[in-house]
């Protein structure tokens, strides 16, 4: 039996879901549990912006309860014992690389109860069922008269959607791992390469620094969009997935807004590497640009 945890933002959820997807067309007894917290992001958002079925039963919180033993870090005396019960009984936890690189053997059934707690980002996890992701992930809600304007102008112009992430990444944690790899240099030069190669490019830019995005980045023809926060940050992923073509930062969220942009002649933008340390990294699809490191 396969338990694929869901947890962490609409990116990391997206993931998590595609890669359940996949392991569930291999293994029919396979199992979600939902271990996002309100405090964090925004709670569980896969119902929410894509109407998917999240039911949760008496089992999955069983399965819960056994995942939260096997990780938890309190009270050792009485998990300890606990814990060394359920992996004589094959109740394992697999921990996904930090690089996030593919590894074939995470798809193939597991023997016993095998929780998956990780990113799956590489597309790899779950090409084979891209056409049933593409249509889980259809944006379902109405969209405000603010948001209908810009799907207007995104559709009438040679549009590219730019995401800048910057705000939490710079806090000091964050900044470890993720922080200047997608620095003012990586997207001055990815910027030049669009303004290069496509004609008339209207940019629509999404940032948590819209501040620092004026104050730092010039371009010919531009859009800022601020109007979609907290919940409503998924109408940002939408507006992505609908620009012609894009220039991602190193987050799942505009990721799956390039990897949902249906334009088969999209062009899209990426940095060489995910995290700060990554000297490899199958988070980016082989058919995405990769800028060299600034």
């Amino acid at each position: 039996m396969d338990v694929v945890v869901i947890f962490n933002g609409l990116g990391n959820q997206m993931s998590q879901y595609a890669f359940y997807l996949q392991k569930k067309s291999v293994n029919k007894s396979t199992y979600l549990i939902d271990f996002c917290s309100s405090q964090n992001h925004n709670g569980m958002e896969l119902h929410r912006v894509f109407d998917i079925d999240l039911k949760v039963t008496l089992f999955q919180r069983f399965l819960m309860v056994l995942f939260k033993i096997l990780i938890v870090e309190k009270y050792k005396i009485i998990v300890k014992p606990l814990r060394s019960l359920l992996r004589f009984f094959n109740c394992n936890v697999i921990y996904e690389n930090f690089n996030y690189s593919f590894n074939s053997s995470y798809l193939l059934p597991s023997k016993g109860i095998t929780f998956y707690y990780g990113g799956w980002h590489s597309e790899k996890y779950f090409l084979s069922v891209k056409d049933k992701i593409v249509k889980e992930f259809e944006f379902l809600k109405p969209i405000d008269p603010e948001n209908v304007d810009y799907i207007h102008s995104i559709s009438k112009h040679n549009s590219i959607g730019i995401h800048i992430r910057r705000g939490d990444y710079l806090d000091a944690d964050n900044f470890n791992l993720f922080g200047d790899v997608c620095n003012k240099a990586y997207f001055e030069a990815a910027i030049d390469l669009i303004e290069n190669k496509l004609n008339n490019p209207h940019f629509f830019v999404f940032s948590n620094d819209m501040s620092w995005v004026k104050a730092n980045l010039f371009m010919n023809k531009v859009t800022y969009i601020t109007c979609n926060n907290g919940k409503n940050s998924w109408k940002d992923m939408y507006l992505m997935s609908l620009c012609k073509h894009n220039i991602i930062s190193n987050s799942t969220f505009s990721w799956w807004g390039a990897w949902l942009n249906k334009n088969v002649d999209k062009l899209v933008i990426s940095p060489k590497r995910y995290l700060k340390k990554d000297k490899f990294t199958d988070f980016y699809p082989e058919s995405w640009t990769k800028l060299a490191d600034y």
